[in-house]
């Protein structure tokens, strides 16, 4: 017999949706700790089983398999990487206090994770490895890639960068340096790793800077009081 849908089934209906799309979140923050930790190749759909306390068929049912797990735990993590450090750097004046804002939320989101940055382990695991993870993987790098040179053209744009500055020169010395920060964080553990990226950061943007945005700071600099 065919039921007509109405108002209180039809919120049945979502509420089993929504209940399924929430232990799929649920399983993908739970993969993510565990690649945070160990890497995204060990993350097997048994090791999401036994940490959810669900069962090898419930999680390969929303998966299907260990590829596809791999590729939805990086679109999940590349999902919260923009909602946390992309996002609420684009609400800052474009220019010098975007590239700020944007290291600061790189660096704060670097710290909440459980273990290391899954982008950077995975580009170790899969570097050498041809195939639909190692191409997703790529393609959310080029897209990061491509934003800090778009940032580094907001300040150029804005004023703060020279004209003939050369964007993606500026990509690679940021995004090392913020890779030298992770490892320093994440292995070293040196105490002066926040006052060193500080430093070498101010040393970049000093770098790029027009001289009229250099003098500009330091006269700002100077009506400060002591």
């Amino acid at each position: 017999m065919k039921i007509p849908l109405t108002s209180t089934n039809g919120r049945a209906i979502n509420s089993g949706m929504n209940k399924g799309s929430d232990t799929k979140v649920n399983i993908l923050e739970t993969g993510l700790d565990l690649a945070s930790r160990l890497g995204l190749e060990a993350v097997t759909i048994g090791d999401l089983a036994k940490a959810t306390g669900m069962s090898k068929s419930g999680i390969f049912a929303h998966f299907q398999s260990k590829e596809n797990l791999q590729i939805e735990l990086l679109r999940h993590a590349g999902e919260i990487f923009a909602r946390d450090v992309v996002v609420p750097s684009l609400r800052v004046a474009s220019g010098e206090l975007r590239i700020r804002a944007l290291v600061a939320n790189w660096i704060r989101y670097a710290r909440s994770l459980a273990g290391g940055c899954i982008f950077v382990t995975a580009s170790t695991d899969f570097k050498d490895r041809r195939g639909k993870v190692r191409d997703f993987l790529l393609s959310q790098q080029e897209s990061w890639v491509d934003s800090l040179r778009r940032v580094a053209r907001s300040a150029v744009e804005a004023g703060d960068f020279r004209g003939d500055v050369d964007c993606g020169q500026f990509a690679f010395e940021l995004y090392s340096l913020l890779l030298g920060f992770h490892l320093y964080h994440t292995l070293l553990d040196d105490a002066e790793t926040e006052k060193r990226q500080e430093a070498a950061l101010d040393q970049l943007l000093k770098s790029y800077r027009r001289t009229t945005a250099v003098e500009s700071l330091k006269r700002q600099d100077a009506e400060i009081p002591a």
